[in-house]
């Protein structure tokens, strides 16, 4: 029994003790972590610190891929180039909800990179990190912190600002001014440019200086610093670690193609292939924790990047009706240039499919490479074994959605009545046969697991994911911002000039200094970006969004819309979601206008 006995009487003395010694019972109870982490000890070393940063890179990667159908809208959805198939008529009040589930994702999972980079920034002073690591890590943190903000305010308008980290309930917030905002992203990004490494000093994958700079163009574009803008992207542009791709490189430059097809194709986005085109690249690494690749994951996996699915057209719907028999011509989901496992929810409208590149007998048409059959296929090469082996002499062996003709007898019939009926050939093109960027898919090289037979690249029922790395900011991109910066200065030419370094690399025809405008320059733009850009947040940061959508994008005219009337420039800003506006006791909270 002693044995057991004294060691409690030693314990019970010691604490007994204590409590006589000192009557201080928040210290006495304060926990101190020796063998574990805590909140206490969480952020002291550069290890914690990396830890933390990954953490925002990884809050960053989720709000890109947006997750599921519903949460594309950032790239898709309210733009003047794409058209939504299903629902096949718009309707932005349900979309735009505030109790719905977009306006609530983006909001949640920005303000969680604001919360995690105000935690990096608010623990440096207490840390043990030397005075350049204490900067170079609040740089790291304030980056961060200037892209949330950032996009935020391209989607909400003003929002509340919270520079500290919180570490109680807080419910009495206020919205600040879109100004407010934009000026905290600029003093946040400055910061960043003034203390992070140069992009060559960096690994793939890392934010840098010249990322920085990037994102400074931006914002003082977005408060009308175009001198400032010019500046800003005048040093990335003149970095000498970096230069737009102009010869075939990468995993596949001995394949055919071009350079632009290059700039996509898995493993081709770092520096460490030879791109040198890439500011920033967001990391997909396939079958890894966290990755955004998982090849066995199912649909509505958060995480995975659902581009395949969204964007390319779902070819095994698209019908030919002959001699009394519905005929399918395309087998699907195939690994070719019929674009995977597609199913066409997103489909390019007239001005994206034909008119910016200056329609069909244009020089542009058939010379810029951005538009070519690697890029943007509009003949689609007849795949499905039974129909090749008894129609191939009376259709050939592919159809080109240009130029559509049919033997006599034949009509064309897509999916089944309930999905709709393309009856004539000039009602091409549709979610089931139409031209696509193919940047959002793997022609012939697909993750190997992804293949149900590899001789015929037939995918698995899991396929429809984008398995590249994304780039985030492009050094194409900065030219077109200091195009756009020299525009609203007054210096058509200088903003030509910057345009032309762009399309002569694509070997498009050069643009004149008349024909720059801000029309010009988005249509630009969609060229060389198209679905790679997050669309919605440009036309926000521009002003051009309904004055773009009501003239080029019929999916949203009263036409075809549920209400039966044209956009409504409301919808340029998403609600502030319902949940945080009752959250928020402490303080009102006024909605966006119109909602």
């Amino acid at each position: 029994m002693k044995r057991y006995i004294l060691p409690l009487l030693l314990v019970t003395a010691t604490v007994t003790s204590t409590l006589f010694v000192s009557c201080n019972e928040d210290k006495f109870l304060e926990e101190k972590p020796l063998d574990f982490m805590g909140g206490n000890n969480s952020y002291s070393t550069p290890a914690d610190f990396d830890a933390a940063v990954n953490g925002l890179y990884s809050l960053v990667r989720k709000e890109f891929y947006c997750g599921n159908y519903d949460r594309m809208n950032e790239y898709l959805c309210r733009t003047d180039f794409m058209i939504r198939a299903d629902p096949p008529t718009s309707n932005l009040a349900a979309d735009m909800n505030s109790t719905g589930p977009a306006a609530a994702w983006h909001w949640e999972n920005l303000y969680k990179l604001v919360a995690q980079a105000n935690t990096i920034i608010t623990r440096i002073p207490k840390s043990e990190l030397s005075n350049d690591l204490q900067k170079m890590y609040e740089a790291k943190g304030r980056f961060f912190r200037a892209m949330a903000y950032r996009t935020l305010v391209y989607m909400y308008g003003g929002v509340p600002l919270q520079l500290e980290e919180v570490t109680a309930p807080k419910t009495d917030y206020t919205r600040a001014s879109k100004e407010e905002v934009l000026s905290q992203a600029i003093d946040d990004a400055k910061f960043a440019a003034e203390n992070l490494a140069d992009i060559a000093h960096v690994t793939d994958g890392e934010i840098s200086a010249t990322a920085a700079q990037f994102l400074l163009s931006e914002l003082y574009l977005a408060i009308g610093e175009n001198q400032k803008a010019i500046e800003a992207a005048t040093l990335v542009i003149n970095n000498p670690a970096l230069d737009l791709m102009k010869e075939r490189f990468g995993s596949r430059a001995n394949e055919p193609g071009d350079v632009y097809w290059d700039l996509f194709r898995m493993n081709n986005q770092n520096r460490a292939s030879g791109n040198k085109e890439g500011i920033w690249v967001i990391q997909i690494e396939p079958n890894v924790t966290g990755g955004a690749g998982n090849t066995g994951n199912a649909f509505w996996v958060e995480g995975d990047f659902w581009q395949e699915r969204w964007c390319a057209p779902q070819v095994g719907l698209f019908r030919i009706k002959y001699d009394g028999k519905v005929l399918t011509p395309f087998a699907w989901p195939v690994g070719d240039y019929t674009g995977g496992r597609g199913i066409g929810n997103f489909y390019s409208n007239r001005h994206f499919f034909l008119d910016i590149w200056g329609g069909k007998e244009s020089e542009d048409f058939k010379n810029d490479i951005r538009n070519s059959i690697y890029n943007y296929p509009r003949k689609f090469k007849f795949n499905e074994p039974n129909f090749i082996s008894q129609y191939k002499d009376i259709f050939g062996d592919s159809i080109d959605l240009m130029n559509p003709q049919l033997p006599e007898g034949a009509t064309l019939e897509t999916g089944a009545s309930s999905q709709g009926i393309v009856t004539a050939p000039d009602q091409i093109p549709n979610r089931y046969l139409t031209a696509y960027q193919t940047k959002c898919t793997h022609p012939y090289n697909h993750p190997a697991s992804q293949y149900a037979d590899k001789s015929t690249y037939m995918l698995t029922g899991s396929a429809g994911k984008t398995y590249t790395d994304q780039y985030l900011f492009r050094l194409a991109e900065a030219y077109l911002l200091r195009a756009e910066a020299y525009l609203k200065s007054g210096q058509k030419d200088k903003a030509a000039d910057d345009v032309n370094v762009v399309r002569r690399r694509a070997h498009a025809s050069e643009a004149t200094a008349d024909q720059m405008d801000m029309d010009y320059i988005l249509d630009e733009r969609l060229r060389e970006f198209g679905i790679e850009e997050k669309r919605v947040l440009t036309l926000a940061r521009t002003g051009m969004m309904t004055e773009r959508i009501k003239k080029y994008n019929p999916y949203y005219s009263a036409a075809h819309s549920a209400d039966g009337k044209d956009f409504d420039s409301k919808y340029e800003l998403y609600p502030i979601p319902q949940s945080f506006i009752e959250a928020n006791t402490g303080n009102k909270i006024d909605q966006n206008p119109g909602y």
